[in-house]
């Protein structure tokens, strides 16, 4: 377990900078920020993605320059953040619309991060479409 990331000297725990990344993950994406994404993203990333294809971080982030898979918009929620060593796993389900649907979509996601320096990185991802059943929240219509 990397222990430098029990906190990062700004009062900051690991949950903190878990809930900061994936936000600041998801407002990257919306803004096709390939850039910041590519410093949250580690290098040997893997995504199962959304369309079906298993992605490395290069091909995730071309597809996101070329406007492939950047959504118009894009709401989180997360129902389980687990720390398991030096990893930290994030699941959920949101809602997106923009491309590659171009309508709106509900994914079940799996996000793993790793610590990395003083920090994490995003190393897995996961996100399956989904229909929400009738009884769900309107939320999660």
């Amino acid at each position: 377990m990397a222990e430098s990331i029990q906190g990062d000297g700004q009062g900051r725990d690991w949950r903190r900078q878990i809930e900061e990344l994936q936000d600041e993950g998801r407002r990257a994406f919306l803004a096709g920020d390939v850039r910041r994404l590519s410093e949250i993203f580690a290098d040997d990333l893997l995504v199962n993605s959304p369309i079906h294809r298993v992605h490395d971080k290069k091909t995730v982030l071309d597809l996101l320059g070329r406007g492939v898979i950047r959504h118009t918009s894009a709401v989180e929620h997360v129902e389980v953040v687990e720390r398991l060593g030096d990893l930290v796993v994030v699941m959920g389900w949101d809602t997106v619309t923009g491309p590659p649907s171009g309508g709106t979509v509900h994914r079940r996601f799996t996000n793993v991060w790793r610590a990395h320096a003083s920090s994490w990185q995003l190393v897995v991802r996961q996100a399956t479409p989904f229909e929400p059943p009738a009884d769900a929240p309107a939320a999660a219509r």
